[in-house]
């Protein structure tokens, strides 16, 4: 089955706004990992959704944010980046990137230090606000995930093909950490077409296969041209 045949709109993000739509999202999430959910928040904020998903569904929880809240959560007072590359990601089962921007230059350094075991399931929920592609710019992190290249392409051009870069981002994620994707949830948010929420469950898979000379048979990821 294709990736794109395999996202799961979020029905109650048209009615209930934005807020509802993270809330559903993080609880399909959480609920699919099958097990104990040990939460990275790397935009953890003012605690808005923690209180209403985190606190009461997680095993455990450890936020990141450049604000200092007074509450009882454990977060780290630090740019996100720099902690992701120094603890231990081992412990956590679900990484929360609910970016103020884009949350592709974190996904690539989770990826990079979080392999997953054959039969382990690691959830993400991410938010994309898309205003670089809106604007005509495609973040490096998005041209290092899809190899897209493009001179001067109009944001409405990038905008059509938003889904396929998608896909392309998630199996790539999925790769670098040994694993496939599993099941997707998808929505948009109420009155911000640049706005997108994502959920993705990833099931690791044996060692791929290798060839006669001992090297490692990884399927052709053709690049955009745009």
């Amino acid at each position: 089955m294709k990736l794109s045949q395999q996202w799961k709109p979020l029905a109650n993000n048209k009615k209930a706004g934005a807020k509802s739509a993270k809330i559903d999202l993080r609880r399909k999430v959480a609920a699919a990992i099958g097990g104990p959910v040990h939460v990275f928040d790397a935009f953890a904020g003012a605690g808005s959704l923690y209180r209403e998903t985190w606190k009461h569904l997680a095993a455990s929880y450890v936020g990141c944010d450049k604000k200092y809240y007074a509450d009882e959560r454990r977060v780290f007072v630090a740019d996100n980046r720099r902690v992701l590359r120094a603890i231990d990601l081992a412990p956590f089962t679900l990484f929360d990137l609910d970016a103020y921007g884009d949350p592709w230059e974190q996904a690539i350094i989770i990826a990079a230090r979080r392999p997953i075991k054959n039969g382990e399931r690691v959830g993400f929920v991410v938010t994309e606000a898309g205003l670089h592609l809106k604007n005509g710019v495609v973040p490096h992190a998005i041209r290092e995930l899809t190899g897209l290249r493009h001179r001067g392409t109009p944001g409405a051009a990038l905008f059509q093909r938003r889904a396929e870069m998608h896909s392309k981002i998630w199996r790539e994620l999925a790769r670098r950490m040994g694993a496939r994707v599993e099941r997707m949830w998808k929505a948009d948010a109420r009155g911000n077409v640049a706005m997108v929420y994502m959920g993705a469950v990833l099931i690791g898979e044996p060692p791929a296969v290798k060839d006669a000379a001992g090297q490692q048979k990884v399927p052709e990821q053709p690049f955009f041209h745009i």
